[in-house]
């Protein structure tokens, strides 16, 4: 762990994953857009990924921004993918900062102290502990398959895409099972649905960095409500 990054409470991660998740829905404007990525992405520095920065950086500027391509195929080629990653880019940004190190029993105490109702606490609670797992996972069967001689390089995975899905895909889908089960044996283990009151040590407490991300977000929310009765 880097200790000269900052951490941002697990409210303010949710938070923008849920505004995040209006870029999906609703039809926001431009400038909005381009405000909610600047202000993602310099929390994204400030908790120290500075990697999956640049590569959303890269992401935005080839797909995201009006860049004209001269060639026909080209442009067509890049237009079919930016409507999927215009889309589907704020959601990636924001699920990363969802997940900077917070350990489950930070999400816990964070969706107890929000008073969240057990029937969206559970399923949030296993996907936030899924998510980790199923990445780690996907890295462990890549790198068997490296050892085997398989999928060494994104040439053989392009060339040979059934291949890869036998030896990846399904393997990881398998996995993903069983991991579903023992996250669902563990929330029962841990008395998850148990109403009594419970203790926590890690201490939830929101800071001045997170209290301005919340006025930037709900800024971002009030301007484009703003911009859409001037139209």
């Amino acid at each position: 762990m880097n200790k000269k990054s900052l951490s941002i409470d697990p409210r303010v991660s949710l938070f923008y994953v849920l505004l995040a998740s209006l870029f999906l829905i609703f039809p926001f404007q431009l400038s909005v857009q381009y405000c909610f990525f600047g202000v993602v992405a310099c929390a994204l520095l400030l908790i120290g990924k500075y990697r999956q920065v640049l590569y959303y950086l890269l992401i935005f500027v080839v797909f995201v921004l009006p860049i004209a391509i001269r060639h026909p195929i080209l442009a067509l080629i890049r237009d079919f993918l930016a409507i999927g990653f215009a889309r589907m880019l704020p959601l990636f940004m924001t699920m990363s900062l969802a997940m900077d190190r917070q350990s489950t029993g930070k999400w816990q105490a964070a969706m107890a102290k929000m008073k969240m109702p057990s029937f969206l606490f559970i399923p949030l609670v296993v996907c936030i502990r899924f998510i980790p797992t199923f990445i780690q996972e996907g890295k462990q069967i890549a790198q068997s398959l490296k050892y085997r001689g398989l999928a060494q390089n994104w040439r053989q995975i392009l060339f040979h895409p059934w291949q890869f899905f036998e030896y990846f895909v399904i393997p990881l889908l398998s996995s993903s099972e069983q991991v579903i089960m023992d996250l669902s044996s563990s929330s029962l283990i841990r008395c998850i649905q148990n109403t009594n009151t419970k203790t926590s040590i890690y201490p939830i407490r929101l800071k001045m960095l997170d209290y301005l991300l919340f006025l930037i977000g709900l800024g971002m929310i009030g301007g484009q409500l703003w911009l859409h009765s001037l139209i």
